[in-house]
């Protein structure tokens, strides 16, 4: 039986940083994402490219960190990534039958995923950064954790890993077409997917983490390169991040108790290319569920609990 984030009366008590990434940008968007499942037909690319590149490197470090020499991690792990991007569509005579994943993107593909786990590989391979060995001899990576805080609260998530060079950081991979800069890794200060990973990385391992390792590499259709950067997160900004996202559950919550509709948040309509229900929204009222129905496909709400 599926676990439900939800208490009886329809509030969330289960969080984990893409709901209250989506709280922050527009409670409406909170709503149809969140609540009403409403997804796109066909999911963003950059979603589905990350989800894989991340997943590879996770497994590699892990692989690593227990003991696999670097060239038996870097055939699995390409092994690894080349089976989840080949896609069933069918059968015949009971034998399935597949086709290679068509990202329908020209820099990120599929050929351009394993180029650049193993380029990722290969740049890294001597890094300083180690992967942490917890106590009861684990590597510290592929980290799913669910956090008991106040009001009955769960922060929920999913670690790539805990590395060490002298301080304790939280690993993280992200990928990009644009040119790597500064400005890049400044995006994730404030931001609270690394804030909440912080957080409830020092509650549950008990360590002080100094922040996140942002590995970022920049997909071209030629080749991909990468660069490093580094967000902070002192006590004070953790404790400040803390009453707020309990803030902003509050008010989603009571919103949602009331069974009151979430409000729009007109000034994030066009933010980052512009939010993906903004033609819904810019309907009246009574004419936004047959255009909801035209253009997305409705799920099931989002619930992190099944995702750790």
């Amino acid at each position: 039986m599926a676990e439900t984030n939800r208490r009886l009366d329809g509030t969330f008590f289960a969080w984990d940083s893409t709901m209250l990434k989506s709280a922050e940008k527009c409670p409406r968007y909170f709503q149809y994402k969140m609540i009403e499942g409403w997804q796109p037909h066909r999911k963003s690319v950059h979603l589905l490219f990350g989800g894989h590149y991340a997943k590879a490197l996770e497994r590699y470090h892990r692989w690593r960190a227990e003991g696999l020499d670097l060239d038996s991690a870097l055939e699995s792990v390409v092994l690894l990534a080349l089976t989840e991007t080949w896609e069933i569509v069918g059968s015949k005579d009971g034998v399935p039958i597949g086709k290679p994943w068509d990202s329908m993107d020209n820099s990120k593909t599929r050929e351009t995923l394993i180029r650049s786990i193993i380029w990722y590989i290969d740049e890294f391979a001597e890094d300083s950064l180690k992967t942490v060995i917890l106590p009861d001899g684990k590597a510290a990576a592929e980290l799913s954790f669910t956090l008991a805080v106040d009001d009955d609260i769960l922060f929920c998530g999913h670690l790539d890993r805990l590395c060490d060079n002298g301080d304790i950081y939280i690993a993280d991979n992200k990928t990009t077409s644009s040119v790597i800069t500064q400005r890049f890794f400044d995006q994730f200060s404030p931001d609270t997917q690394f804030s909440l990973y912080t957080f409830a990385g020092q509650a549950i391992y008990n360590i002080p983490i100094a922040g996140v390792v942002i590995d970022a590499a920049q997909i071209l259709v030629g080749g991909t390169k990468f660069d490093r950067g580094f967000s902070f997160r002192t006590k004070e900004q953790l404790d400040e991040w803390y009453d707020g996202a309990m803030d902003l559950i509050n008010i989603i919550n009571k919103y949602i108790s009331a069974d009151e509709p979430l409000p729009m948040n007109a000034s994030s309509c066009g933010n980052y290319g512009g939010c993906e229900f903004r033609a819904v929204c810019s309907k009246s009222p009574s004419q936004r569920k047959p255009f909801l129905k035209a253009d997305f496909t409705q799920g099931v709400a989002w619930n992190p609990l099944e995702r750790r």
